[in-house]
């Protein structure tokens, strides 16, 4: 208890008072009563704590506002509870409606496709595509459709079930497939194609639910094999070395290394430039093509081997390299495919000596010449080594048709038909009995080319070529040992263009032709007379693409649009009063071993009194020019006489 200040009275605490009493109680239970009482006189009670809750419960304006307030409040709850069911409710109703779509209905996805293809391949073999189809879906598929797209070089040999082939594609149609089943299409056949090239195939298939017909759902998937070279061995023995116009011989080897056979294949040689494949020479095998430059390969057997045999010529200076690119292709689908090449490299070496002819001043190794052409040819030569020559010889020798033996002209030497060679020696060429080093000379010569008519017309008549081998001997020569003395050559090439058949003429037709001609004959002065004018075309050697033949038709002359014609079409243009036959393709011997093509045009005139006693010129010019395909250079000809109302009709030809 704090201790009172002065004068102050202490005034004892309430646990004091308490903590008194109980003492009293305990050792003062005989207390008097008076003493008791004013014990519970000076004793003070606690006053109640009254809680708020009842302070709120004594007000009745506050309770009606917690109970507002609390009524509200579960309202909130109860529709805030509403919503969060419906939305319960409607996230299971749209879960269990997709769930029913699904095993009503098919998409893209569940339609379950796999290729099984091989990843590597070597090109030329049978390969076979296994294309399997599963309903992942839980709706029964009754339309399943397979369109399977292979490779440019996949030649389609069986396929189960049997499917429609096309060029591009192979369709077949599979049986009804359950929920959880699975069909497959398996296709067989050649794969080719490049080596290290990649065969890409597709496969597309298209169902439709038994229950909905009508309904078409596409899936695809695609997988790529990359391709090997085909088990093939090409090698060729030839010369590594070569001076200028020396005859290389080289033989190509093929061996089929792989278990099946070889098909349709071609080798092609492809020579570098200032390299020549000496088609013409004896030594060059048969049956090669000169346009496309290949020989079409019989079918090769396992292990069998292929021999064949070319001629090659270089041109260039010393140790320039000439390639000559060896390879055996086939065709597929209108492209060419490569399964096997090789390259070979021939070194131009120097020579002792030099030869080198040319024609009409040609300064290249080759001259287009046309039939009946004069054609002048100068041999040149010259010892080009550090010691002298003796005894030398020249020759020029002919392979081919073209040459008019009767025509040739020879100032020395002499011509050997049987050979076909022209040779020179010192007997007839006196420089030739000895060369000295740096030295050389020359020697001439003429001839004319076959006329057409006396161009041969087999083994097919088409794409002739002279070609005359000049060569160069000395036995002064070095001979290497074991091989055979060098001996120089130089070979030119004169390929002949076709000659373009081309005639006019005019006549009265009398209806035989088609084109009845009308009007007075001899024609009258006011008054209209047509005639038929009449061309003809044709090609004496070789093909002529776009042929073209232009007819200008005077002033006075009038194409009446009556015409007929063999072949190709016409075009008439009214203000140039031009009319131009076109023909795509003339082929070659047209006139010779096939009929000519003709056009025929009906053309009027009504002469004027200026005429009287005249004749009328029916054509004013008439030219043909086309595209000779085995020179790939145009040819033209030109009528010179053009027909006229007297040619037409010798008797009655002069206007009246």
């Amino acid at each position: 208890m704090d201790e009172p200040k002065d004068n102050e009275t202490p005034v004892p605490k309430e646990d004091d008072s308490n903590i008194s009493m109980l003492r009293r109680d305990l050792y003062a239970r005989d207390e008097p009563e008076e003493l008791k009482k004013r014990s519970e006189a000076l004793f003070t009670p606690r006053k109640p704590v009254v809680l708020e809750a009842a302070k709120v419960e004594s007000r009745p304006d506050l309770i009606d506002a917690m109970s507002v307030k609390m009524k509200k409040r579960k309202r909130i709850f109860q529709r805030i509870a509403i919503v969060v069911a419906g939305l319960l409710v409607f996230i299971v109703a749209t879960v269990l409606t997709l769930w029913y779509r699904s095993t009503q209905q098919v998409s893209a996805s569940q339609i379950g496709i796999d290729i099984t293809a091989p990843s590597n391949f070597i090109a030329g073999g049978t390969v076979k595509y296994v294309i399997t189809v599963k309903n992942n879906s839980h709706v029964n598929w009754g339309v399943v459709d397979v369109v399977f797209t292979p490779s440019a070089g996949f030649v389609h040999d069986s396929s189960t079930p049997k499917g429609d082939v096309s060029i591009k594609h192979i369709t077949a149609s599979l049986p009804a497939l359950q929920a959880g089943q699975s069909e497959t299409f398996v296709t067989e056949g050649r794969l080719l194609g490049d080596q290290g090239s990649s065969a890409a195939v597709t496969a597309q298939v298209t169902v439709s639910p038994e229950k909905f017909p009508k309904e078409k759902i596409t899936n695809s998937a695609s997988a790529s094999t990359v391709l090997a070279a085909i088990p093939l061995e090409i090698s060729v023995e030839a010369a590594k070395q070569a001076a200028v116009g020396e005859r290389i011989a080289a033989i190509i080897h093929i061996r089929n290394l792989g278990d099946s056979a070889i098909k349709n294949a071609v080798l092609q040689l492809t020579p570098d430039q200032g390299m020549q494949l000496a088609t013409e020479d004896s030594g060059f095998s048969p049956n090669f093509s000169v346009l496309d430059s290949f020989w079409r390969l019989p079918d090769i057997k396992p292990f069998d081997q292929v021999d064949l045999y070319s001629v090659l010529y270089v041109q260039g200076n010393p140790s320039d390299q000439r390639t000559l690119g060896i390879a055996i292709n086939t065709m597929q689908n209108g492209q060419t495919y490569t399964m096997r090449g090789i390259t070979h490299v021939v070194t131009v070496s120097t020579a002792q000596l030099a030869v080198r002819q040319s024609f009409n001043d040609s300064k290249s190794n080759s001259l287009v010449v046309s039939t009946g052409q004069t054609i002048n040819g100068v041999l040149n030569y010259k010892n080009t080594g550090t010691t002298g020559l003796t005894d030398a010889i020249l020759k020029v020798h002919f392979e081919g048709a073209g040459l008019d033996v009767s025509s040739l002209k020879l100032h020395s030497g002499a011509y050997d038909p049987a050979s076909e060679t022209i040779t020179w020696t010192a007997a007839s060429v006196p420089e030739l009995q000895r060369i000295l080093p740096g030295q050389g000379g020359q020697v001439t010569y003429t001839f004319n080319m076959l006329p057409y008519k006396q161009f041969p017309l087999q083994p097919n008549g088409k794409n002739h070529t002279l070609i005359a081998t000049a060569s160069f001997d000395s036995p002064d020569l070095p001979k290497p040992t074991g091989q055979a003395r060098q001996v120089i050559s130089d070979r030119f090439t004169m390929p002949v263009a076709t000659d373009i058949l081309l005639g006019t003429d005019a006549f009265y037709d009398d209806g035989r032709l088609g084109l009845t001609s009308t009007g007075p004959l001899p024609p009258k002065v006011g008054e209209r007379t047509t005639y038929t004018v009449r061309t003809t075309v044709g090609s004496t050697l070789n093909d002529v693409e776009n042929n073209r033949v232009t007819i200008v038709l005077p002033d006075g002359v009038v194409y009446t649009d009556q015409n007929y014609k063999t072949s190709g079409q016409i075009d008439y243009n009214q203000r140039t009063n031009t009319i131009v036959w076109t023909i795509e393709k003339l082929e070659g011997l047209t006139g010779r071993t096939l009929p000519l093509q003709e056009l025929g045009v009906q053309v009027a005139i009504t002469p004027g009194a200026d005429r009287l006693g005249e004749e009328v010129l029916l054509a004013q010019s008439v030219a043909a020019a086309g595209k000779d395909t085995f020179i790939e250079k145009q040819v033209t000809a030109k009528v010179t006489n053009m027909p006229t109302t007297r040619t037409a009709s010798p008797q009655k030809g002069n206007v009246q």
